[in-house]
């Protein structure tokens, strides 16, 4: 990698899927996770056909590619301000629930944003003054632990390496779009959610993304397909299974009931759609539930925020594999 110069480790630049030029100006750097482990051939593949990309990925190897020129626009932050105005890197994951970066990926990231920072005199990296996490701009909880446990680590590197490089003054703040997530009148009761495993039937109930069972975990399930679930919050789900799709909506909650107190019908799950419907708004101001799903084997994907459209135009969580792992929460807009 020419840390200089900014020519990537591999140059695999997309042919669709971001736009030519920027409605803007190159003012700080987003921060996200793969929430996998991606190559970056993957990334390349994955993005040709899908309405996502963004400027650099980092593998788990530490080698750097460029999929998006720096001076072209990356439709990656959800956020028309934060794609014209940043420059987006995508980290592999080494783990998940929590998300995770192995120490070569946190390292080369880091060595990047200062090297980004470096060439566009954007000053010193500093966290949500010139680098931000993807969830500033939009719904989601990516990057995963690269704004929480492994945070402090990752900033202090990208400062090293920006000291390293000669770095000048402190960077001026950012002025960006709002954030989405307003203060709250009231604080929201927890969303409460048990999964029937195909391995363990039911498991404990969870409390947003607390495990009431004492595991740790920050989701439900055991890896094994998911062939019920069942939800404690104002407002339905619903689920598709293999053996019939999409079942009515519920709005119970009674694991002793498989007919009516909860969703599914005793075959995997392979999407799940929720909505909150907030009881009283004055009070807390308007509530959403988050949730995302992982299938056998593999990572969460994005979180859905009730039934608004994802990127790709879908109102549910879940690409028709076998769900092995579901978490929800509520959101204050």
């Amino acid at each position: 990698m020419d840390w200089v110069g900014l020519n990537a480790d591999v140059e695999r630049i997309l042919t669709k899927h971001y736009t030519p030029g920027r409605n803007g100006s190159i003012k700080a750097v987003t921060i996200h996770h793969m929430a996998g482990n991606l190559s970056i051939n993957d990334c390349y593949n994955t993005w040709q056909f899908r309405e996502a990309s963004a400027h650099y990925a980092v593998q788990e190897d530490g080698t750097i590619g460029q999929l998006v020129n720096d001076w072209d626009t990356a439709w990656a932050c959800g956020n028309a301000w934060a794609n014209s105005n940043t420059i987006s890197i995508e980290h592999a994951n080494n783990q998940f629930g929590p998300w995770t970066v192995n120490d070569t990926v946190l390292d080369q990231g880091a060595h990047l944003v200062a090297a980004i920072c470096h060439k566009y005199d954007l000053g010193r990296p500093e966290w949500m003054v010139n680098v931000f996490p993807h969830s500033h701009w939009s719904a989601t909880d990516c990057p995963g632990e690269l704004q929480r446990s492994q945070n402090a680590e990752y900033m202090a590197r990208a400062q090293a390496w920006y000291d390293e490089m000669g770095g000048g003054e402190a960077p001026a703040p950012v002025v960006p779009s709002p954030k989405p997530n307003a203060p709250s009148k009231q604080d929201v009761p927890p969303i409460k959610y048990r999964v029937y495993s195909e391995r363990q039937g039911w498991l404990p109930e969870m409390h947003n993304r607390t495990d009431t069972g004492g595991s740790g975990d920050d989701y439900a399930g055991d890896g094994s397909p998911i062939l019920y679930l069942a939800m404690d919050f104002p407002g339905w789900y619903r689920v598709c299974t293999e053996r019939q799709g999409w079942l009515p909506e519920v709005n119970r909650y009674d694991v002793n009931d498989l007919e009516n107190g909860c969703a599914g019908d005793g075959s995997p799950i392979t999407k799940v759609e929720c909505y909150y419907e907030t009881p009283n708004p004055d009070a807390t101001g308007w509530v959403r539930i988050r949730y995302a799903v992982a299938n056998v084997g593999g990572g969460f994907f994005a979180e859905m925020e009730d039934t608004n459209p994802d990127q790709y135009g879908d109102t549910h969580a879940g690409n028709g594999g076998r769900i092995s792992a579901f978490y929800a929460y509520p959101a204050q807009v």
